[in-house]
């Protein structure tokens, strides 16, 4: 699967993409609503190692943030341990955009509707989270080459992750390696989850 002859994201794939936002917006649980069914104890678990890619305060972009609550999540947890980000967003779903706007209503403009693969942003940040399924699997190193050229200022990271499937018996790929593979310097990787569930690496800028 690659882009068409405009550059673009397949449809079935976008297709599917807006698709989540609909299942997740069936639920009024806020972690449900990102997509995520193992209550909160799992959810912390599984998630927070994100942060042991962020060592500064800085503002920090969630590519496909759903409904913001990831963010909220990371905003908070980060201050418990002395940091202080402040929160920006961008996911495919305009009504999950709604939510995450609800949800922090003091950031309202830093949340935008777009799709990662071509989005152009208004700014740039120190910190960009996203998961590698974004885009097909194949564009993951040209994606994370945009991200790195065109979201990131300079000295910036890019904190890629991976969920995997407790319920399915899924674990996680070996992400730090895969992005070794596609030629990027990994500055750092962890896991989540007892046993572990998520990956996580990060490449600097």
């Amino acid at each position: 699967m690659s882009v068409d002859e405009h550059g673009q994201l397949p449809q079935d794939f976008l297709s599917h993409i807006r698709s989540l936002e609909e299942s997740y917006c069936a639920s009024d649980d806020p972690i449900r609503q990102s997509g995520f069914a193992g209550g909160y104890v799992r959810w912390r678990a599984e998630r927070s190692p994100v942060l042991e890619g962020i060592d500064t305060d800085g503002d920090l972009l969630d590519v496909g943030c759903a409904n913001g609550y990831l963010l909220e999540c990371l905003i908070d947890w980060a201050r418990q341990r002395g940091l202080k980000q402040t929160p920006h967003g961008l996911d495919i779903g305009p009504r999950l955009i709604a939510l995450a706007r609800q949800r922090l209503p003091q950031f309202n403009d830093n949340f935008h509707v777009g799709n990662a693969w071509d989005w152009q942003p208004p700014r740039k940040y120190d910190f960009v989270y996203s998961v590698w399924d974004c885009v097909p699997e194949m564009l993951l190193k040209p994606y994370c080459e945009r991200i790195t050229a065109r979201l990131l200022v300079p000295g910036g990271r890019l904190i890629v992750g991976m969920y995997g499937s407790r319920s399915r018996n899924i674990p996680p790929i070996p992400l730090g390696y895969h992005l070794r593979s596609l030629g990027f310097e990994v500055a750092g990787e962890t896991t989540g989850g007892d046993p572990p569930v998520t990956a996580f690496a990060w490449t600097n800028v």
